[in-house]
């Protein structure tokens, strides 16, 4: 099994949010922190297991959000619950993607567990590597992907494929 630097790890979490996102609607990578309030915003979250362990968490703003779910559904009123459901399922897909990316890249075999949500910018457990990559839409929204993993020694580098 081959093994991902930390800038690899990125440029596949950055591809893939880019392709799934841009689909609805148009973001691009910004340089800036964006101002995630916590009462505007909302996070998803999983956790990769097998032969890729890492953390990976969305927050974005309320409005992006909306706005995402409003184009993929063709509904302009979307419920709350509505609005978790579609933040799971639209994060289940990037997750997917970079699974899938992933193995294709080095072969590693992972898998996720099903999407937490919650409200406000909420980031799970400390960990000894954290990724960040940020984000703007054409309204000017803002999101972070942020990928946190164990030190790479007890990541990808001691697990191999027992597929």
């Amino acid at each position: 099994m081959d093994t991902l630097s930390q800038s690899q790890v990125l440029e596949i979490l950055d591809r893939v949010m880019k392709d799934i996102t841009n689909r609805i609607v148009t973001i691009q990578s910004s340089d800036k922190t964006p101002p995630l309030c916590p009462n505007d915003s909302c996070t998803v979250y999983t956790t990769f297991e097998g032969g890729y362990r890492a953390t990976l968490t969305l927050c974005v703003d309320s409005n992006l959000l909306l706005h995402l779910a409003q184009t993929s559904m063709q509904e302009e009123n979307v419920s709350a619950e509505d609005l978790e459901d579609f933040a799971k399922e639209y994060f289940n897909v990037i997750c997917g993607q970079v699974a899938a990316r992933l193995f294709q890249a080095a072969h590693i075999s992972s898998r996720f567990q099903i999407p937490t949500f919650e409200t406000g910018c909420y980031t799970p457990e400390e960990t000894s590597q954290e990724l960040v990559l940020n984000y703007t839409s054409n309204r000017n929204e803002g999101a972070q992907l942020i990928h946190k993993a164990p030190s790479e020694e007890q990541n990808i580098s001691d697990h191999t494929t027992k597929e």
